[in-house]
């Protein structure tokens, strides 16, 4: 469809060709893996084609049930998942209800090969993906939205979004360096906004839960105008809550508001922009060992244990952001694409912790501040090709990306500190109050422009993938000095060419094994202590070898996959251990294992999860001595899980959901010098929903709901990575609500 008027795009459309709007287009098909049923012996298995209309990402649309069939995160094209010579999980907007997570490392509880709360905390996603994770400022924060990364300060500004607002959540495991160009070895989780969609949705929750914690939360969205070429969406949510931790709470508020514009049927125009405050971050703090995981004379400190001084303690964070997603159809060939965000980031940061134990029951402790601000710019622009060259059938990816991370950090420390008693402490003491001025104040720019192609080529039941990236990422750092001249100016370039290539082979009963490889490229931001010598860091690389078997049975709306991996990762960061603040390099680390993950939405009752992981994960190469070859703490070597979810939807019991699920975390080690463990753990949650409407007509879309997560109330040390550093896992949490959707 031609306009008849000039319409004004956004910042960064004039990159594209002229002319985009003009022309009519016949839809594509793309194939997708199907419900069903098998092909006589000897047939090639007919799998049903799905219209691709012009709207961008059609894999980021809703699903119902448990089990997606499609993924962009893997390929940056709508591809589906049994296709993906990688192994990818998607957490479904369903499961996130049905299972109630609060955040988005309670979302991933249930995925294979993740680690989700190896410090559980409201204020930050930090996750482990097949033993790659890390902690304080190093830590692997999930760092992807929508297909683009998130920007973060030097220290403690790391974005972190509400799970309300999220569509689902995708987690790409092992090297994704060839599309993204900045990630680790492990993988990488992508957040999935919600988005303005056709069908009106109107929704509104109240609910009410432990530690006081009280929240509303609404939806709405739908066509804006009649004939549709507008649609828009409005997310929110405000919580308000204590927490298990004495002088600890939580408070949230978070926007998100969306508009899709449809000029034509070849053209999409998405803007997407979000607000979140959050007051107050819940605990983020530690423990020591003594006490916890080890014997203390004195007895065992309460997971209610605050380390720090309710007057001297502060969280406070402002994000907010504001971008689009742009897609026109230009031929049967052609189609181009451009996502665009620009976020900033306010955090303060003030916390007592402790350094360390004298007589088992003493604790010195170390005062840190830390003013963070961060403004950061992606762009990635797309060019896919659909075609053929003789028997093979071609989907073609062009892309140049560019990200830039402007942060201003502010830091300083001090050790003289009351000292607090671990069973006995006593508040509101006189603290420092540190005014840094220009003295630890630290400026760094990070610009980075990637180029990459990728081909998917299919020949038969045949699958190749393969794809080529060259990135530059350009660092320079100002640390200023206390008399305001002769700053330190460091600057550094790092360049790779990372590249990834798969095979994988469709057999008519559903079977689809597969093997690949990866590497992955990651600059590194922040400095060293200047205690240290200061300074910056070089850039994380990993290589990743997988293989693996995948299912999906034709007949059910179901889901299984097996994998085995390899992965080194080198120049691993992880946090200082004697300044809190400042990251420091480990060295080499090799993950190998195994991981099980299936999926099923059986009729319209059932959905169910189990998933299993093995991961050996080591040391290989350390500066710190007596280090090398020990396994790397906090990783267990297994974890499981698994859910089902039943709805009954006939008979007297009609409306009623029942849920309930299992997870195992196996022991793991404490320190990187391996001298004690943290034991074990099983958990279990559980689910309640009444569905008054199925009941009563007067009551439609009205919704009763109950979730409890460690319904037995386990007290357990969710993982430390020092003597000084453990971490208490959550206690039994109860949410009540009720739910109105029309």
């Amino acid at each position: 469809m031609r306009l008849a008027s000039p319409v004004a795009l956004p910042l960064g459309l004039s990159v594209l060709l002229p002319g985009l709007l003009a022309g009519p287009v016949a839809f594509a098909q793309t194939v997708l893996p199907g419900a069903e049923t098998a092909a006589p012996a000897g047939e090639v298995l007919q799998l049903p084609s799905v219209e691709v209309q012009a709207t961008a990402w059609r894999a980021w649309e809703p699903v119902p049930g448990y089990v997606a069939r499609v993924t962009t995160t893997g390929s940056k094209t709508d591809t589906p998942l049994i296709e993906a010579p990688q192994s990818i999980g998607v957490v479904t907007r369903d499961q996130i209800d049905d299972q109630g997570a609060a955040s988005v490392a309670q979302a991933l509880r249930y995925t294979a090969g993740v680690l989700p709360e190896v410090r559980p905390s409201a204020r930050y996603d930090s996750v482990f993906v097949r033993g790659f994770g890390g902690q304080g400022t190093a830590a692997a924060f999930v760092n992807y939205l929508d297909g683009l990364r998130q920007g973060r300060g030097g220290a403690f500004g790391v974005p972190n979004t509400d799970p309300w607002l999220l569509e689902r959540i995708e987690v790409l495991r092992g090297p994704a360096s060839v599309l993204y160009g900045q990630t680790g070895a492990g993988g990488l989780v992508n957040l999935v906004s919600r988005r303005p969609t056709a069908t009106p949705v109107n929704e509104v929750r109240l609910e009410a839960g432990t530690d006081a914690l009280l929240q509303t939360a609404f939806d709405f969205g739908g066509p804006a105008t009649e004939d549709g070429r507008f649609q828009y969406r409005l997310t929110g949510i405000a919580r308000t809550a204590e927490n298990q931790v004495d002088h600890v709470g939580e408070q949230r508020i978070a926007i998100a508001p969306s508009l899709t514009w449809r000029p034509g049927d070849n053209t999409t125009l998405t803007f997407l922009a979000s607000y979140q405050n959050d007051p107050e971050g819940g605990f983020y703090n530690f423990v020591p060992a003594t006490g916890t995981v080890l014997a203390n004379p004195n007895g065992r400190i309460g997971r209610n244990f605050f380390g720090g001084d309710p007057s001297y303690d502060v969280f406070n964070r402002t994000q907010a952001s504001i971008g689009y997603q742009f897609e026109h159809r230009v031929d049967d060939t052609w189609t181009l694409r451009q996502n665009f965000r620009y976020a900033h980031i306010d955090a303060e940061v003030k916390v007592l912790s402790i350094r360390s134990i004298a007589n088992q029951r003493t604790g010195t402790r170390l005062a840190s501040f830390v003013s963070d601000h961060s403004n950061a710019y992606a762009l990635d622009n797309q060019a896919q090709a659909t075609f053929r060259t003789g028997a093979l059938r071609h989907t073609a990816l062009f892309g140049v990306d560019w990200f830039r991370n402007s942060a201003r950090t502010r830091q300083g420390s001090s050790t003289a500190v009351s000292t607090i008693d671990l069973f006995d402490p006593v508040y509101f003491t006189a603290n420092p109050q540190i005014n840094t001025g220009l003295n630890g104040l630290t400026n760094q720019e990070l610009d980075q422009l990637g180029f990459y192609a990728q081909d998917q080529m299919a020949l038969g039941r045949w699958r190749f993938n393969l794809g080529v990236r060259f990135d530059s990422a350009r660092i320079g750092t100002t640390t200023h000095q206390a008399s305001g001249a002769n700053a330190t100016q460091l600057s550094q370039l790092d360049q790779e060419v990372t590249w990834r290539a798969g095979a994988l082979y469709l057999f008519d009963n559903g079977l689809a094994p597969y093997a690949s490889y990866s590497t992955s490229f990651l600059p590194n931001t922040g400095t060293a202590a200047p205690q240290r010598g200061g300074g910056t860091f070089d850039p994380t690389t990993g290589e990743q070898y997988e293989v693996g078997v995948k299912f999906q049975p034709p007949g059910m709306d179901s889901f299984v996959q097996l994998a085995g991996f390899h992965i080194r990762q080198q120049n691993v960061l992880t946090a200082d251990t004697v300044y809190a603040t400042y990251s420091t390099p480990t060295g080499e680390i090799r993950s190998q294992g195994i991981e099980l993950e299936g999926r099923a939405s059986l009729d319209d009752n059932l959905d169910l999860i189990g998933t299993y992981a093995y991961i050996d994960a080591e040391i290989t190469r350390s500066t710190t001595a007596g280090v090398t070859g020990n396994r790397v703490p906090q990783v267990p070597n297994h974890i499981a899980s698994g859910w089902a979810n039943y709805r009954f939807t006939e008979g007297p019991l009609r409306g009623l959901g029942l849920g309930g699920g299992v997870r195992y975390i196996g022991s793991t080690y404490g320190n990187d010098t391996n001298t004690f463990e943290v034991d074990d753990v099983t958990l279990f949650d559980a689910a309640i929903r009444y569905d008054l409407g199925a009941r009563f007509e007067r009551a439609r879309g009205v919704e009763l709901s109950l979730n409890a997560a460690n319904i037995a109330d386990k007290e357990y040390i969710a993982s430390c990575n020092s003597v000084t550093n453990c971490y208490f896992g959550n206690g039994r949490t109860v949410l009540a609500g009720l739910r109105m959707r029309w």
